[in-house]
Protein backbone atom coordinates (compact mmCIF):
# COMPACT_ATOMS: atom_id res chain seq x y z
CA UNK A 1 0.00 0.00 0.00
CA UNK A 2 1.49 3.49 -0.52
CA UNK A 3 -0.64 5.63 1.20
CA UNK A 4 1.66 9.19 1.70
CA UNK A 5 2.41 10.11 -1.87
CA UNK A 6 4.68 13.03 -3.94
CA UNK A 7 1.77 13.91 -5.49
CA UNK A 8 -0.59 16.90 -4.60
CA UNK A 9 -3.47 15.46 -2.65
CA UNK A 10 -1.60 12.15 -3.14
CA UNK A 11 -3.76 11.60 -6.15
CA UNK A 12 -2.15 8.57 -6.24
CA UNK A 13 -2.56 6.72 -3.22
CA UNK A 14 -2.97 3.00 -3.99
CA UNK A 15 -3.35 -0.49 -2.20
CA UNK A 16 -2.96 -4.12 -3.66
CA UNK A 17 -4.98 -7.42 -2.26
CA UNK A 18 -3.63 -10.30 -3.68
CA UNK A 19 -4.78 -13.85 -4.09
CA UNK A 20 -7.35 -15.76 -5.70
CA UNK A 21 -10.68 -16.06 -6.03
CA UNK A 22 -14.58 -13.79 -5.35
CA UNK A 23 -14.12 -9.87 -5.16
CA UNK A 24 -18.20 -9.65 -3.54
CA UNK A 25 -17.53 -10.82 -0.85
CA UNK A 26 -14.98 -8.66 0.16
CA UNK A 27 -15.51 -5.61 2.38
CA UNK A 28 -12.25 -3.17 2.79
CA UNK A 29 -12.63 -0.12 5.71
CA UNK A 30 -10.71 2.72 7.15
CA UNK A 31 -13.15 3.60 9.73
CA UNK A 32 -15.01 6.25 7.82
CA UNK A 33 -15.52 4.82 4.15
CA UNK A 34 -16.28 0.98 2.97
CA UNK A 35 -15.25 0.03 -0.68
CA UNK A 36 -16.74 -3.47 -2.03
CA UNK A 37 -16.93 -4.95 -5.38
CA UNK A 38 -19.92 -5.74 -7.69
CA UNK A 39 -21.16 -9.36 -7.89
CA UNK A 40 -19.17 -11.77 -10.10
CA UNK A 41 -15.98 -9.53 -9.53
CA UNK A 42 -12.83 -11.91 -9.10
CA UNK A 43 -9.04 -11.71 -8.68
CA UNK A 44 -6.51 -14.22 -10.37
CA UNK A 45 -3.83 -12.93 -8.92
CA UNK A 46 -3.97 -9.46 -6.93
CA UNK A 47 -6.12 -6.35 -7.94
CA UNK A 48 -4.72 -2.45 -7.30
CA UNK A 49 -7.17 -0.07 -6.14
CA UNK A 50 -6.08 3.47 -6.90
CA UNK A 51 -7.64 6.83 -5.90
CA UNK A 52 -7.06 8.72 -9.35
CA UNK A 53 -6.62 6.33 -12.52
CA UNK A 54 -4.73 9.18 -14.67
CA UNK A 55 -2.37 10.18 -11.78
CA UNK A 56 -1.45 6.60 -10.64
CA UNK A 57 -0.70 6.24 -14.32
CA UNK A 58 1.30 9.38 -14.39
CA UNK A 59 3.57 8.14 -11.58
CA UNK A 60 3.96 4.47 -12.46
CA UNK A 61 3.40 3.99 -16.22
CA UNK A 62 0.23 1.54 -15.78
CA UNK A 63 -3.12 1.68 -14.69
CA UNK A 64 -4.61 0.18 -12.06
CA UNK A 65 -7.43 -2.30 -11.69
CA UNK A 66 -10.05 -0.50 -9.55
CA UNK A 67 -9.95 3.50 -8.74
CA UNK A 68 -11.98 5.67 -6.47
CA UNK A 69 -12.76 8.57 -8.07
CA UNK A 70 -13.60 7.12 -11.82
CA UNK A 71 -11.37 10.10 -13.82
CA UNK A 72 -10.66 6.89 -16.43
CA UNK A 73 -13.60 5.30 -18.67
CA UNK A 74 -11.70 2.50 -19.15
CA UNK A 75 -11.00 1.99 -15.45
CA UNK A 76 -14.04 0.39 -13.38
CA UNK A 77 -14.80 1.89 -10.18
CA UNK A 78 -15.68 -0.69 -6.98
CA UNK A 79 -18.91 0.18 -4.57
CA UNK A 80 -17.95 3.12 -2.20
CA UNK A 81 -19.99 3.63 0.97
CA UNK A 82 -18.74 7.00 2.82
CA UNK A 83 -15.14 8.71 2.62
CA UNK A 84 -12.87 6.37 1.58
CA UNK A 85 -9.29 7.97 2.09
CA UNK A 86 -5.66 6.97 3.50
CA UNK A 87 -4.60 8.79 5.76
CA UNK A 88 -0.45 10.35 5.88
CA UNK A 89 0.82 9.73 8.99
CA UNK A 90 -2.06 7.67 10.94
CA UNK A 91 -4.53 5.72 10.12
CA UNK A 92 -5.94 2.17 9.98
CA UNK A 93 -7.18 -0.34 7.60
CA UNK A 94 -9.31 -3.72 7.77
CA UNK A 95 -9.79 -6.05 4.80
CA UNK A 96 -13.17 -8.28 5.59
CA UNK A 97 -14.14 -11.66 3.66
CA UNK A 98 -17.64 -12.84 4.28
CA UNK A 99 -18.30 -10.91 7.41
CA UNK A 100 -14.95 -12.08 9.03
CA UNK A 101 -12.04 -10.10 9.49
CA UNK A 102 -9.02 -11.57 7.87
CA UNK A 103 -6.70 -8.40 8.36
CA UNK A 104 -6.21 -5.18 10.14
CA UNK A 105 -3.45 -2.52 9.69
CA UNK A 106 -2.45 0.29 11.60
CA UNK A 107 0.22 3.24 11.06
CA UNK A 108 2.15 3.79 12.59
CA UNK A 109 1.76 0.25 14.30
CA UNK A 110 1.85 -2.52 12.09
CA UNK A 111 4.43 -0.36 9.60
CA UNK A 112 5.92 3.33 10.30
CA UNK A 113 4.46 5.88 7.65
CA UNK A 114 6.95 7.79 5.10
CA UNK A 115 6.07 10.03 2.70
CA UNK A 116 7.07 8.54 -0.82
CA UNK A 117 7.46 4.60 0.83
CA UNK A 118 5.37 2.08 -0.74
CA UNK A 119 4.73 -0.81 2.35
CA UNK A 120 4.54 -4.20 1.36
CA UNK A 121 3.69 -7.37 3.32
CA UNK A 122 5.81 -10.54 1.99
CA UNK A 123 4.78 -13.82 1.57
CA UNK A 124 5.46 -15.01 4.55
CA UNK A 125 3.50 -12.52 6.25
CA UNK A 126 5.83 -10.02 8.00
CA UNK A 127 5.91 -6.67 6.23
CA UNK A 128 9.41 -5.66 4.45
CA UNK A 129 11.48 -3.95 6.81
CA UNK A 130 13.56 -2.49 4.09
CA UNK A 131 12.26 1.38 3.09
CA UNK A 132 10.80 0.71 -0.73
CA UNK A 133 10.07 4.31 -2.38
CA UNK A 134 7.64 4.12 -4.86
CA UNK A 135 9.65 4.11 -8.52
CA UNK A 136 12.56 2.02 -6.92
CA UNK A 137 13.70 -1.07 -8.23
CA UNK A 138 13.40 -4.16 -6.61
CA UNK A 139 15.89 -6.63 -8.02
CA UNK A 140 16.54 -10.13 -6.88
CA UNK A 141 19.86 -11.58 -5.39
CA UNK A 142 21.37 -13.03 -8.09
CA UNK A 143 24.78 -15.75 -7.81
CA UNK A 144 27.29 -16.07 -11.02
CA UNK A 145 29.78 -18.24 -11.47
CA UNK A 146 33.16 -19.08 -13.30
CA UNK A 147 33.73 -15.36 -13.60
CA UNK A 148 37.29 -14.05 -13.87
CA UNK A 149 38.68 -10.69 -13.49
CA UNK A 150 41.12 -8.41 -12.10
CA UNK A 151 41.35 -6.88 -8.63
CA UNK A 152 43.03 -3.87 -7.51
CA UNK A 153 44.02 -0.75 -5.31
CA UNK A 154 44.13 2.71 -5.25
CA UNK A 155 46.50 4.56 -5.44
CA UNK A 156 48.68 2.26 -6.13
CA UNK A 157 47.29 0.68 -9.61
CA UNK A 158 43.74 1.72 -9.79
CA UNK A 159 44.10 4.39 -12.70
CA UNK A 160 46.08 2.22 -14.89
CA UNK A 161 43.18 -0.81 -14.81
CA UNK A 162 40.08 1.68 -15.40
CA UNK A 163 42.46 3.77 -18.45
CA UNK A 164 42.96 0.09 -19.80
CA UNK A 165 39.19 -1.22 -19.72
CA UNK A 166 37.55 2.37 -21.02
CA UNK A 167 40.39 2.21 -23.66
CA UNK A 168 40.10 -1.16 -24.49
CA UNK A 169 35.91 -0.60 -25.01
CA UNK A 170 34.30 -0.99 -28.83
CA UNK A 171 30.78 -0.40 -28.53
CA UNK A 172 29.46 0.24 -25.33
CA UNK A 173 30.27 1.92 -21.79
CA UNK A 174 27.77 2.68 -19.07
CA UNK A 175 28.54 4.99 -16.38
CA UNK A 176 27.18 5.33 -12.50
CA UNK A 177 29.08 7.33 -10.35
CA UNK A 178 28.51 9.22 -7.69
CA UNK A 179 30.84 12.37 -8.53
CA UNK A 180 33.06 13.31 -11.62
CA UNK A 181 35.64 15.66 -11.18
CA UNK A 182 38.53 14.12 -13.37
CA UNK A 183 39.34 15.85 -16.70
CA UNK A 184 41.56 12.77 -17.40
CA UNK A 185 38.61 10.00 -17.36
CA UNK A 186 36.62 12.65 -19.26
CA UNK A 187 39.19 13.10 -21.99
CA UNK A 188 39.50 8.86 -22.29
CA UNK A 189 35.43 8.94 -22.56
CA UNK A 190 35.41 11.49 -25.06
CA UNK A 191 37.93 9.70 -27.28
CA UNK A 192 36.30 6.66 -26.63
CA UNK A 193 33.07 8.33 -28.83
CA UNK A 194 35.40 9.17 -31.40
CA UNK A 195 36.23 5.45 -31.78
CA UNK A 196 32.77 4.82 -32.22
CA UNK A 197 31.29 4.13 -28.65
CA UNK A 198 28.26 4.38 -27.47
CA UNK A 199 28.63 6.30 -23.95
CA UNK A 200 26.19 7.27 -21.13
CA UNK A 201 26.72 8.54 -17.76
CA UNK A 202 24.47 8.87 -14.64
CA UNK A 203 25.68 10.91 -11.81
CA UNK A 204 24.30 11.95 -8.60
CA UNK A 205 22.16 14.96 -9.49
CA UNK A 206 22.82 17.09 -6.09
CA UNK A 207 25.80 15.69 -4.01
CA UNK A 208 26.76 16.74 -0.46
CA UNK A 209 27.87 20.44 -0.87
CA UNK A 210 26.86 20.67 -4.77
CA UNK A 211 27.82 19.78 -8.11
CA UNK A 212 31.64 21.52 -7.82
CA UNK A 213 32.39 24.13 -10.63
CA UNK A 214 35.09 21.02 -11.63
CA UNK A 215 32.48 18.40 -12.00
CA UNK A 216 30.25 21.55 -14.29
CA UNK A 217 33.30 21.34 -16.01
CA UNK A 218 33.69 17.68 -16.88
CA UNK A 219 29.68 17.46 -17.28
CA UNK A 220 30.38 20.40 -20.07
CA UNK A 221 33.08 18.39 -21.94
CA UNK A 222 31.26 14.90 -22.19
CA UNK A 223 27.87 17.00 -22.79
CA UNK A 224 30.25 19.07 -25.91
CA UNK A 225 31.54 15.72 -27.04
CA UNK A 226 28.38 14.32 -27.52
CA UNK A 227 28.04 11.92 -24.58
CA UNK A 228 24.88 11.76 -22.99
CA UNK A 229 25.21 13.09 -19.26
CA UNK A 230 21.95 12.42 -16.91
CA UNK A 231 21.66 12.97 -13.33
CA UNK A 232 19.97 11.96 -10.55
CA UNK A 233 18.17 14.98 -8.95
CA UNK A 234 14.23 14.94 -8.75
CA UNK A 235 11.97 17.47 -6.45
CA UNK A 236 8.54 16.88 -6.08
CA UNK A 237 6.43 14.88 -7.94
CA UNK A 238 9.27 13.55 -10.10
CA UNK A 239 10.94 12.52 -6.89
CA UNK A 240 14.17 10.50 -7.19
CA UNK A 241 12.94 7.36 -5.19
CA UNK A 242 17.00 7.26 -3.68
CA UNK A 243 18.22 10.07 -1.28
CA UNK A 244 21.78 9.97 -3.10
CA UNK A 245 22.84 7.58 -6.35
CA UNK A 246 26.30 6.79 -4.69
CA UNK A 247 26.90 3.72 -7.11
CA UNK A 248 30.18 3.75 -8.90
CA UNK A 249 30.49 1.01 -11.45
CA UNK A 250 30.80 1.12 -15.39
CA UNK A 251 29.50 -1.69 -17.43
CA UNK A 252 31.30 -2.08 -20.81
CA UNK A 253 30.50 -3.40 -24.01
CA UNK A 254 28.11 -5.68 -22.34
CA UNK A 255 30.90 -8.04 -21.35
CA UNK A 256 32.57 -6.43 -18.42
CA UNK A 257 31.60 -4.88 -15.26
CA UNK A 258 34.39 -2.38 -13.52
CA UNK A 259 32.97 -1.90 -9.39
CA UNK A 260 34.96 0.57 -7.39
CA UNK A 261 34.76 2.11 -3.52
CA UNK A 262 35.67 5.49 -5.04
CA UNK A 263 34.32 8.45 -7.37
CA UNK A 264 35.96 9.32 -10.56
CA UNK A 265 37.87 12.11 -8.92
CA UNK A 266 41.72 12.99 -9.08
CA UNK A 267 42.45 11.80 -5.50
CA UNK A 268 40.86 8.68 -6.18
CA UNK A 269 41.91 7.65 -9.03
CA UNK A 270 45.35 9.26 -8.76
CA UNK A 271 48.38 9.04 -11.73
CA UNK A 272 51.18 6.67 -11.04
CA UNK A 273 53.63 8.34 -8.53
CA UNK A 274 50.83 10.62 -6.74
CA UNK A 275 49.26 10.09 -3.42
CA UNK A 276 45.62 9.55 -3.48
CA UNK A 277 42.95 7.20 -1.02
CA UNK A 278 43.01 4.17 -0.11
CA UNK A 279 40.25 2.64 -2.48
CA UNK A 280 39.25 -1.17 -3.49
CA UNK A 281 38.48 -2.49 -7.22
CA UNK A 282 37.45 -5.28 -9.17
CA UNK A 283 36.89 -5.82 -13.22
CA UNK A 284 34.91 -8.17 -14.04
CA UNK A 285 34.29 -10.48 -17.58
CA UNK A 286 30.72 -12.01 -17.06
CA UNK A 287 28.02 -11.16 -19.89
CA UNK A 288 25.33 -12.46 -17.03
CA UNK A 289 26.70 -10.33 -14.71
CA UNK A 290 27.42 -7.69 -17.12
CA UNK A 291 23.65 -7.74 -18.21
CA UNK A 292 22.64 -7.76 -14.12
CA UNK A 293 24.12 -4.79 -13.93
CA UNK A 294 23.17 -3.29 -17.51
CA UNK A 295 19.44 -4.01 -15.86
CA UNK A 296 20.29 -1.83 -13.01
CA UNK A 297 21.64 1.38 -14.74
CA UNK A 298 19.09 1.76 -17.51
CA UNK A 299 16.28 1.07 -14.40
CA UNK A 300 17.56 4.22 -12.76
CA UNK A 301 18.31 5.97 -16.11
CA UNK A 302 14.95 5.54 -17.03
CA UNK A 303 13.14 6.53 -13.21
CA UNK A 304 11.58 9.09 -11.73
CA UNK A 305 14.24 12.07 -10.60
CA UNK A 306 16.13 11.68 -13.79
CA UNK A 307 16.94 13.97 -16.25
CA UNK A 308 19.57 15.18 -18.91
CA UNK A 309 22.44 17.83 -17.41
CA UNK A 310 24.82 19.99 -20.03
CA UNK A 311 27.15 21.36 -17.52
CA UNK A 312 29.37 24.72 -17.81
CA UNK A 313 32.60 25.80 -19.09
CA UNK A 314 35.29 26.85 -16.59
CA UNK A 315 39.14 26.01 -15.46
CA UNK A 316 40.09 22.64 -13.12
CA UNK A 317 43.46 23.15 -11.73
CA UNK A 318 45.76 20.63 -12.42
CA UNK A 319 45.61 17.10 -10.16
CA UNK A 320 48.77 18.12 -7.33
CA UNK A 321 49.84 15.81 -4.44
CA UNK A 322 52.37 14.29 -2.40
CA UNK A 323 55.10 11.57 -4.08
CA UNK A 324 53.64 7.79 -3.93
CA UNK A 325 55.48 4.59 -4.12
CA UNK A 326 53.15 1.96 -5.80
CA UNK A 327 53.01 -1.37 -3.74
CA UNK A 328 50.65 -3.36 -5.47
CA UNK A 329 49.74 -4.30 -8.63
CA UNK A 330 46.60 -5.88 -10.06
CA UNK A 331 45.99 -9.47 -10.10
CA UNK A 332 44.20 -11.55 -11.99
CA UNK A 333 41.95 -13.96 -11.44
CA UNK A 334 39.51 -17.10 -12.85
CA UNK A 335 36.49 -19.28 -11.50
CA UNK A 336 35.01 -16.88 -9.06
CA UNK A 337 31.52 -17.11 -7.34
CA UNK A 338 30.35 -13.32 -7.80
CA UNK A 339 26.93 -12.27 -6.10
CA UNK A 340 26.38 -8.53 -6.55
CA UNK A 341 24.87 -6.56 -3.60
CA UNK A 342 22.20 -3.90 -4.46
CA UNK A 343 20.94 -1.16 -2.12
CA UNK A 344 18.79 -0.38 -1.03
CA UNK A 345 17.39 -3.80 -3.03
CA UNK A 346 19.57 -6.69 -1.35
CA UNK A 347 21.48 -4.82 1.33
CA UNK A 348 19.87 -7.55 3.83
CA UNK A 349 23.15 -9.95 1.91
CA UNK A 350 25.72 -7.71 4.19
CA UNK A 351 24.46 -9.56 7.51
CA UNK A 352 24.65 -12.48 6.11
CA UNK A 353 28.21 -12.33 5.19
CA UNK A 354 29.16 -11.48 8.29
CA UNK A 355 27.12 -13.75 10.20
CA UNK A 356 28.11 -16.77 7.98
CA UNK A 357 32.11 -15.70 8.77
CA UNK A 358 33.54 -18.51 10.77
CA UNK A 359 37.25 -17.89 11.13
CA UNK A 360 38.56 -14.33 10.18
CA UNK A 361 36.61 -10.63 9.73
CA UNK A 362 38.71 -7.76 8.35
CA UNK A 363 36.74 -4.92 7.87
CA UNK A 364 38.33 -1.77 5.97
CA UNK A 365 35.65 1.20 6.05
CA UNK A 366 35.90 5.16 5.80
CA UNK A 367 33.47 5.12 9.00
CA UNK A 368 31.24 3.59 11.01
CA UNK A 369 28.43 4.76 12.48
CA UNK A 370 25.59 4.30 15.04
CA UNK A 371 21.51 4.35 13.32
CA UNK A 372 19.35 7.08 14.75
CA UNK A 373 16.93 7.66 16.90
CA UNK A 374 19.78 5.61 19.22
CA UNK A 375 19.66 2.48 17.11
CA UNK A 376 23.31 0.62 16.75
CA UNK A 377 24.74 -0.01 13.76
CA UNK A 378 23.32 -3.70 12.95
CA UNK A 379 26.57 -4.25 10.86
CA UNK A 380 28.76 -3.47 13.69
CA UNK A 381 26.51 -5.60 16.00
CA UNK A 382 26.67 -8.28 13.47
CA UNK A 383 30.57 -8.31 13.34
CA UNK A 384 30.92 -8.06 17.76
CA UNK A 385 28.59 -11.50 17.74
CA UNK A 386 31.32 -12.75 15.04
CA UNK A 387 33.65 -11.90 17.81
CA UNK A 388 31.55 -13.75 20.49
CA UNK A 389 31.96 -17.02 18.57
CA UNK A 390 35.36 -16.97 17.84
CA UNK A 391 35.91 -14.97 14.98
CA UNK A 392 38.88 -12.98 14.67
CA UNK A 393 37.75 -9.44 13.85
CA UNK A 394 39.62 -6.49 13.22
CA UNK A 395 38.50 -3.38 12.16
CA UNK A 396 40.20 -0.37 10.65
CA UNK A 397 38.63 2.82 10.23
CA UNK A 398 39.90 6.48 8.43
CA UNK A 399 41.53 9.75 10.38
CA UNK A 400 41.28 12.31 8.07
CA UNK A 401 40.03 15.24 10.01
CA UNK A 402 36.44 14.74 9.09
CA UNK A 403 36.22 11.49 10.53
CA UNK A 404 36.96 12.37 13.72
CA UNK A 405 36.01 15.89 15.19
CA UNK A 406 32.84 14.98 16.59
CA UNK A 407 31.55 13.63 18.99
CA UNK A 408 30.12 10.37 17.65
CA UNK A 409 32.73 9.53 14.66
CA UNK A 410 36.00 7.18 14.22
CA UNK A 411 37.66 7.73 17.47
CA UNK A 412 34.78 6.75 19.75
CA UNK A 413 33.92 3.87 17.43
CA UNK A 414 37.21 2.75 17.87
CA UNK A 415 37.53 3.51 21.65
CA UNK A 416 33.94 1.77 22.21
CA UNK A 417 35.01 -1.56 20.33
CA UNK A 418 38.31 -1.61 22.71
CA UNK A 419 36.60 -1.21 25.56
CA UNK A 420 34.49 -4.13 25.03
CA UNK A 421 36.94 -6.19 24.06
CA UNK A 422 38.79 -5.36 27.23
CA UNK A 423 35.71 -6.18 29.25
CA UNK A 424 34.41 -9.11 27.37
CA UNK A 425 38.34 -10.58 26.39
CA UNK A 426 37.12 -10.41 22.79
CA UNK A 427 38.95 -11.61 19.68
CA UNK A 428 38.00 -7.89 18.21
CA UNK A 429 40.51 -5.19 17.62
CA UNK A 430 40.12 -1.94 15.86
CA UNK A 431 42.37 1.19 14.96
CA UNK A 432 42.28 4.40 13.16
CA UNK A 433 44.54 4.29 9.55
CA UNK A 434 47.99 6.15 10.51
CA UNK A 435 47.72 8.72 7.40
CA UNK A 436 51.43 9.96 7.78
CA UNK A 437 52.96 6.59 7.70
CA UNK A 438 50.61 5.01 5.26
CA UNK A 439 50.98 7.52 2.61
CA UNK A 440 47.37 7.82 1.58
CA UNK A 441 45.68 10.57 2.08
CA UNK A 442 42.21 9.33 3.50
CA UNK A 443 40.73 6.06 3.87
CA UNK A 444 37.94 6.14 1.42
CA UNK A 445 37.55 2.29 0.66
CA UNK A 446 34.36 0.27 2.08
CA UNK A 447 35.50 -3.48 1.92
CA UNK A 448 35.05 -6.70 4.49
CA UNK A 449 36.87 -9.94 3.77
CA UNK A 450 35.12 -13.01 5.30
CA UNK A 451 36.81 -16.14 5.77
CA UNK A 452 37.39 -16.16 1.73
CA UNK A 453 35.09 -14.24 0.52
CA UNK A 454 35.74 -10.39 -0.48
CA UNK A 455 32.62 -7.63 -0.20
CA UNK A 456 33.33 -4.44 -2.10
CA UNK A 457 30.90 -1.72 -2.51
CA UNK A 458 30.13 1.76 -2.22
CA UNK A 459 27.96 1.38 0.77
CA UNK A 460 29.22 3.23 3.71
CA UNK A 461 28.17 1.76 6.91
CA UNK A 462 25.64 4.10 8.14
CA UNK A 463 21.80 4.07 8.03
CA UNK A 464 21.49 6.10 5.10
CA UNK A 465 23.75 4.34 2.69
CA UNK A 466 22.07 0.56 2.73
CA UNK A 467 18.74 1.59 3.26
CA UNK A 468 17.75 4.96 1.10
CA UNK A 469 20.72 5.20 -1.38
CA UNK A 470 21.25 3.53 -4.80
CA UNK A 471 24.42 1.78 -3.95
CA UNK A 472 26.57 -0.74 -5.72
CA UNK A 473 28.64 -4.04 -4.46
CA UNK A 474 30.08 -7.19 -5.23
CA UNK A 475 30.54 -10.46 -3.02
CA UNK A 476 33.43 -12.43 -4.43
CA UNK A 477 34.32 -15.51 -3.14
CA UNK A 478 37.46 -16.73 -4.27
CA UNK A 479 40.78 -17.17 -2.60
CA UNK A 480 43.14 -15.46 -4.41
CA UNK A 481 41.20 -12.17 -4.43
CA UNK A 482 40.57 -12.56 -0.22
CA UNK A 483 44.60 -13.40 -0.21
CA UNK A 484 45.09 -9.93 -2.22
CA UNK A 485 42.82 -7.61 -0.33
CA UNK A 486 43.66 -9.27 2.69
CA UNK A 487 47.94 -8.00 2.32
CA UNK A 488 46.72 -4.47 1.58
CA UNK A 489 44.69 -4.62 4.58
CA UNK A 490 47.59 -6.12 6.76
CA UNK A 491 49.89 -3.04 5.34
CA UNK A 492 47.35 -0.45 6.04
CA UNK A 493 46.85 -2.32 9.70
CA UNK A 494 50.37 -2.00 10.19
CA UNK A 495 50.49 1.73 9.68
CA UNK A 496 53.43 2.06 6.58
CA UNK A 497 54.11 1.83 3.40
CA UNK A 498 56.40 -0.97 1.67
CA UNK A 499 58.62 0.44 -0.60
CA UNK A 500 58.45 -2.08 -3.30
CA UNK A 501 55.97 -3.94 -5.29
CA UNK A 502 54.04 -6.78 -4.18
CA UNK A 503 55.02 -9.31 -6.92
CA UNK A 504 57.19 -12.65 -7.56
CA UNK A 505 59.95 -11.14 -9.13
CA UNK A 506 62.43 -8.32 -8.37
CA UNK A 507 64.70 -7.80 -5.88
CA UNK A 508 63.19 -6.23 -2.30
CA UNK A 509 64.16 -2.84 -2.40
CA UNK A 510 63.24 -2.88 1.33
CA UNK A 511 65.73 -5.03 2.62
CA UNK A 512 68.34 -3.88 -0.04
CA UNK A 513 68.45 -0.61 1.22
CA UNK A 514 68.73 -1.74 4.86
CA UNK A 515 71.45 -3.96 3.86
CA UNK A 516 73.52 -1.04 2.09
CA UNK A 517 72.71 0.97 5.48
CA UNK A 518 74.47 -1.84 7.68
CA UNK A 519 77.22 -1.89 5.55
CA UNK A 520 77.42 2.17 5.41
CA UNK A 521 77.18 1.85 9.29
CA UNK A 522 80.13 -1.03 9.56
CA UNK A 523 82.35 0.72 6.63
CA UNK A 524 81.47 3.94 9.44
CA UNK A 525 83.10 2.23 12.31
CA UNK A 526 85.59 0.35 10.49
CA UNK A 527 87.23 3.60 9.09
CA UNK A 528 86.67 5.60 12.62
CA UNK A 529 88.70 2.65 14.62
CA UNK A 530 90.97 2.67 11.85
CA UNK A 531 91.97 6.08 12.40
CA UNK A 532 92.31 6.06 16.19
Amino acid sequence: MYPDTYLDGDADEYLVISGQGALDTLEITDGEGRITFPAGSVSSDSITIARDAEAFHKVTGRYPSYELLDTSPGVPTPVIDGRFQLANKKDELTLIDHGLVIQNLTWPGTFKPRKGQVHILGSDGIWDSRVFISGASRFESATFTQVSGTAFVSPDCGRSVLEQAITAASREILVNVYEFTDPGLADLLCQATLRGVKVTVLLEGGPVGGISPEEQAVIAKLHNSGISVYAMTGAGEDHAPYRYDHAKYLVIDGEKLLLSTENFKPHSFPPTGLAGNRGLGILMSSPELSSYFSKIFYSDLTGPGVSGIIGCQSEIAPYSAESYSPVYAPIQFTASSVTPVISPDTSDLILSLINGTSNRLLIEEAYIKHWSHGKRNPYLDAAIAAARRGVHVRILLDSYYYNIEDEEDNDEITAEITALANKEDLPIEARLLDLSGSGLLKLHAKGVIADDSVFISSINWNENSPSFNREAGLIIQDKTVAGYFSSVFEQDWQGFRKSHPQSDTGPDVAKLGLVCMILIMLGTVYWWRHRR
